[in-house]
């Protein structure tokens, strides 16, 4: 959480019931927020203001959607309402916007939607599975991974997918990257056999930027 105090946690029931918690860093509290059902690729994000929880269910469509959860009211509204199903969520770090992976045409691509609602609007195209998807720190950028190889960028605002990282492809898994708070670096796992974190730097430090 934004506070630094808390985690928010998924715990996962029997029979595809799923439950939210907030829980306090130093153990004093934990307490279950909302219970939802959804079918995978669970995903949990916060507002910049630590207000706001945005996670995945199953609508009464048969659809997983992306609802919105008030932290103090522990009041859900459901956000999106189109085809197919929705997996991450991301906000952006002044809150207007959320990034989100969803099905359309068999393949999983990025969208970018307003916070309150609205349209989705369409940020990639092609067969990769887009995956992970995270804002940089000024807003400007949404980064994504495809089929959990290398990660790309895309303007928040549409555009080519730009490459971030360049490993060779053949058995390339990378899973979970995140970018640190001054957007000078990019971690994330990589598989080579067992599980490694990785860090590269994305600009010289010795330079302005």
């Amino acid at each position: 959480m934004p506070d630094g105090r808390h985690l928010l946690t998924y715990r996962f029931l029997r029979g595809g019931v799923n439950s939210i918690w907030i829980v306090a860093l130093d153990g004093s509290e934990a307490v279950e927020l909302v219970v939802h059902s959804g079918q995978g690729s669970y995903s949990l994000a916060t507002s910049p203001d630590g207000k706001s929880a945005y996670y995945q269910s199953v609508a009464g469509d048969s659809v997983q959607q992306v609802f919105v959860l008030d932290l103090a009211s522990r009041k859900a509204t459901q956000l999106t309402d189109s085809p197919g199903d929705k997996f991450d969520t991301a906000a952006s770090p002044d809150g207007r916007w959320l990034a989100i992976t969803a099905t359309k045409d068999g393949t999983t691509q990025l969208f970018r939607m307003p916070a309150s609602g609205g349209p989705m609007q369409q940020l990639t195209t092609g067969y990769e599975r887009m995956r992970h998807p995270f804002f940089s720190p000024d807003g400007k950028w949404i980064y994504v991974q495809p089929s959990h190889r290398n990660i790309f960028r895309v303007r928040a605002e549409g555009g080519p997918l730009e490459q971030v990282t360049h490993f060779p492809e053949g058995g390339l898994f990378l899973e979970e990257p995140t970018i640190s708070p001054d957007g000078r670096f990019l971690y994330y796992c990589r598989g080579i056999g067992g599980s490694a974190m990785w860090l590269v730097t994305l600009e010289d430090p010795g330079r302005r930027p």
